[in-house]
């Protein structure tokens, strides 16, 4: 998107220029740009031509990238304005338009996300030209048209609550407005100096209140300058301070870790409001010890609810009886911070049945008696002297019972549900030996990110210091090594392996070596980033390495074993770098693809969601890291999270604010572009053809809209103008599919149909795949006993389902109450309004349920399947789900399309409304056609859309593209 052309609106694009780049359906035109001294300028008209046609009317909008869904009406367009020099394209008749921001018009606060857009007030069709992307140099120009008044300089530098610093330049006075409202003026300096003044201003303490405020520097005449939003707090006490001198209970809420400690205790509400589960019982006592200082000293005692000392009380530890994790804490002295580390583990929320078993290395503080008294439940193993680390954790897994393993330092606070997150690698990839939690600092900044070796063997904390929130820590991926600090294997592994090997005893270099043994073995080591775990680094063995004594010298003697012992499996530059750690951190890679489309994947929500999920994953599975860029730019909490744990990097804002700068920053990094959708692809190749040349082009439309849309022109009966109308637009859709099709390099299509549309009408120029489709039903259908009922699901969004229910409940519905009034219809999906829902509701025997979490529920409790599309195109991911778990289905010729289902053998195919009320009734009465249809229809789509098909599929379209792929390397 660009914020502003070289041209000031009302002038065309070079010579030549062609209507057909700004055709858009039932319109053309452009948003030409904004600029000073013409306002927003632009043209539009309804497209095909008519000498009579009433100009458009038009919507301007500001919508803010970074907060989807909100969108605001700035004002009402007529395109009646004369353009003369758009006569020689042969638009006579009068469709310009301009508008310039008055007081009257809002102006929302800047962001950097902002964008401007131009609408079709009917239909809302975007023009060509928009959106515009609103920079802050062109919204500060905006904003002083409004205000009338000279542009001056001036920007904040930096805070130091309460004072602001900034710099202003010339004589002319600054105003400091405060969160849009009150205001405080800035003088220049006497004598005035050449150039810029410095200037620090005291900010009221109304604004000190802990919340966010917006301040923004102005000019007198009100020229924004600069703005910033900023929280203020009400002390500026260090929270080191406030623990050592305030008495408990401490406002934690002020604490660094305070968005974990949130987490647990949602998370534990959560499950006691969804489930019973019951809460701990020493949450009140866990939360005193982990919103308190790390204990220094050996005392029987600790402070209690009010700051005064009180003697320790036992802590209860969920141990189970038969645990799937044995978590082996190795310590020596420093019972209090090990203490502190039981009671992480209690307060942080998991379902994951483990056991506790602490190895007390030679202490000398009465650790061993303290556990005994102290810590219920928990094994201890004691060493009547210190071995060290190495040997510490070989006892306790030598000890551990349960068959995943996991190593945890005695000064870490794991997070809510860590355990979960840490096993998720072993169940998601089946090659995984080892994993690494994502380590943070007690300040909540990031520790490491997973490990990388670089070529001269030297280790290095991937993302030290960084934020953990970064789309380039934040998500699973394979890694050199990962810290012993919270790590998983399996014991099976870590005995074939020999456990910590002996020559990195007593400490350091124990687990870089384990990663390197488990590579070896032919394993993957992976990182978990959801699962968190502060580390309060140096508790356990100090920093210093360069130290006569303490565990911290062995860092430095174990070095030079591990390199020497290593040295031919080291990779990558020989000189650490962060350019370089950028390229070599995702290893067991063979190429790097980023993949568009215009939402983030949720496939609980629409069939589209869960092609794009299948397709990431085979891209995956053949060797690719996928790096997905949702073009709304939308995190979405779950869905986002859900992705980065299937290891794909999910870029969103405010880390990435448009594609073109992802293009810009990254495109030479990418091999393969994959592109959803004809908009997204029409809107992203100008951009990657400046910025990633190199990048092969594989377009997945999902179908064909002009075909869709066809269809749907014809369901509705149109005749005359708006017959007309709807192929106008048909034909326009086209021309764009088509356009993007020429210029990728390979087109992806689920249907046979649509592959020979597509090669018919580019004349064989646009090169074309079959789609890959993976569908994952149960091992064996649900049995007919407790069915009843038909069931219909979709995404009532997407308008082929909302005209199929409408349709069926005209057409077929009445006619099947009349012979079974015992009969019910079950609508299931996301996106149905109030109002449609409340119509449908009322219809005899129709009852509307809604979205729903799990599609399995709706095919194994009821009956029958139907799908009585009228319109649409491409694969139907319902049907064929639908198959995949063995129910029954009656569908329309055009959800049968593209799947191979026959009519009579693996479902029925009805054309009109009698086929509807034979077929249903045929399959809600004879239990014999029923099994039999449904065992069909399953054993067909096992055969046809399974994973192993898929795989071949998308390796075959890798060739093509003369990409590699895992199952072609030796």
């Amino acid at each position: 998107m660009a914020a502003m052309l070289a041209e000031p609106p009302g002038t065309l694009e070079g010579s030549g220029a062609s209507l057909a780049e700004w055709r858009r359906p039932g319109l053309v035109g452009r948003l030409e740009g904004w600029s000073p001294e013409g306002g927003l300028g632009g043209w539009a008209c309804p497209w095909p031509l008519q000498a009579d046609a009433p100009p458009l009317r038009l919507q301007l909008l500001i919508d803010d990238l970074l907060v989807p869904g909100q969108r605001r009406l700035i004002a009402e367009l007529t395109a009646a304005q004369a353009r003369p020099d758009l006569q020689p394209l042969g638009l006579a008749q009068p469709c310009g338009f301009r508008f310039w921001w008055g007081p009257a018009q809002p102006l929302p606060p800047y962001g950097q996300g902002l964008v401007l857009r131009v609408l079709a007030a009917e239909g809302g069709v975007e023009l060509a030209g928009s959106p515009m992307r609103l920079d802050a140099a062109t919204y500060a120009q905006i904003d002083q048209q409004r205000q009338h008044g000279p542009v001056r300089d001036g920007a904040f530098t930096r805070l130091e609550a309460p004072l602001l610093h900034g710099w202003g330049r010339g004589p002319e006075p600054l105003v400091l407005r405060l969160d849009g409202a009150s205001t405080l003026p800035i003088t220049p300096p006497d004598p005035l100096p050449e150039g810029p003044w410095p200037f620090q201003q005291l900010l009221p303490t109304a604004l000190s209140d802990g919340a966010i405020h917006h301040l923004q520097l102005e000019t007198a005449a009100g020229q924004v300058l600069d703005q910033r939003f900023e929280l203020l707090p009400f002390h500026l006490t260090p929270w080191a301070a406030l623990q050592q001198h305030a008495r408990p209970p401490f406002p934690d809420e002020f604490a660094p870790l305070a968005r974990e400690r949130y987490r647990s205790l949602r998370i534990w509400l959560a499950w006691a409001d969804a489930h019973g589960t019951p809460l701990p019982p020493d949450l009140p006592l866990l939360q005193r010890l982990l919103e308190h200082p790390l204990p220094s000293g050996a005392s029987d005692q600790e402070p209690g609810p009010d700051g005064g000392a009180v003697p320790r009380q036992p802590l209860h530890l969920p141990i189970a009886a038969d645990p799937l994790v044995s978590i082996v804490i190795p310590v020596h002295n420093q019972y209090g911070v090990t203490r502190r580390c039981l009671a992480a583990i209690a307060y942080a929320p998991t379902r994951v049945p483990f056991e506790v078993l602490v190895v007390d290395d030679g202490s000398t503080d009465g650790t061993a008696d303290a556990l005994a008294a102290e810590a219920p439940g928990v094994r201890v193993i004691h060493h009547d002297f210190a071995r060290g680390f190495n040997q510490a954790c070989c006892s306790g897994a030598a000890a551990a019972r349960a068959p995943v393993l996991v190593l945890l330092n005695n000064d870490t606070e794991p997070c809510a549900a860590w355990l979960e997150e840490l096993l998720d690698p072993f169940e998601r990839w089946d090659d995984t030996g080892l994993v690494g939690a994502q380590l943070l600092y007690p300040d909540g900044s990031l520790q490491e990110a997973g490990g990388i070796v670089w070529g001269n063997g030297e280790p290095w904390n991937y993302g030290r210091g960084g934020n953990p929130h970064d789309p380039r820590v934040a998500y699973a991926r394979q890694v050199d090594y990962v810290s012993a600090a919270a790590l998983a294997i399996r014991r099976e592994l870590w005995n074939a392996l020999g456990g910590f090997s002996p020559e990195f005893s007593p400490a350091y270099y124990e687990d870089t070596d384990l990663a390197f043994k488990v590579r070896q073995a032919g394993h993957s080591v992976r990182y978990a980033p959801l699962a968190r775990v502060i580390h309060h680094e140096g508790l356990s063995c100090g920093t210093d390495t360069g130290a006569d004594t303490g565990l911290k010298r062995f860092q430095a003697v174990n070095g030079p074993v591990f390199q020497q012992k290593w040295s031919g499996a080291f990779q990558g530059s020989l000189e650490p770098s962060h350019a370089s750690a950028e390229t070599i951190k995702d290893r067991g890679i063979l190429g790097r693809a980023l993949f568009l489309d215009q939402e983030t994947p949720r496939p609980d929500r629409d069939a589209g969601s869960h092609a794009a999920l299948v397709e990431i994953e085979l891209l995956q599975a053949l060797g690719w890291k996928v790096t997905l860029l949702p073009l709304n730019l939308a995190w979405l909490a779950n869905y986002s999270q859900e992705l980065q744990r299937r290891g794909v990097e999910v870029l969103h804002a405010p880390f990435v604010l448009s594609l073109e700068q992802v293009l810009a920053e990254r495109g030479a990094s990418f091999d393969l572009i994959y592109l959803t959708r004809y908009t997204v692809a029409a809107a992203a190749l100008p951009l990657i053809q400046r910025h990633a040349p190199q990048a092969r082009l594989l377009f997945c439309n999902a179908d064909l809209h002009h075909l869709r849309q066809l269809r749907a022109a014809r369901a509705e009966g149109l005749d005359g103008d708006a017959a007309r109308r709807a192929l106008d637009a048909v034909e326009e859709v086209k021309r764009q599919e088509l356009a993007v099709m020429r210029q990728v390099d390979l087109t992806f299509s689920y249907s046979d149909v649509e592959r020979a549309v597509i090669e018919a009408e580019t004349l064989g120029e646009a090169a074309t795949a079959p789609c890959p489709w993976v569908v994952h039903g149960p091992e064996t259908p649900a049995p007919l006993e407790g069915r009843s009922g038909l069931a219909f699901l979709g995404s009532y969004g997407h308008p082929p389902n909302r005209d199929a229910v409408e349709a069926f409940l005209q057409q077929v519905w009445p006619a099947l109450l009349q012979q079974r009034p015992e009969l019910r219809l079950h609508l299931y999906g996301s996106g149905l309004d109030a109002t449609l829902a409340a119509r449908w509701g009322a219809e005899a025997g129709v009852i509307v349920e809604g979205w729903v979490a799990d599609p399995a529920t709706v095919y194994n409790r009821h009956r029958l399947f139907v799908a009585p599309l009228r319109s649409g195109a491409g694969l139907k991911g319902k049907v064929v789900a639908a198959a995949a778990h063995g129910i029954p289905q009656v569908l329309s010729p055009l959800a049968a399309e593209a799947t191979g289902l026959r009519h009579g053998q693996e479902v029925l195919i009805a054309r009109s409304p009698d086929d509807w009320c034979r077929a249903v009734l045929q399959l809600d009465g004879d239990d014999d056609a029923w099994r039999a249809m449904g065992a069909a229809a399953f054993a067909y789509a096992r055969a046809t859309w399974s994973r192993d098909n898929g795989l071949a599929l998308m390796a075959d379209a890798l060739d093509r593209l003369q990409l590699p792929h895992r199952r072609c390397a030796p």
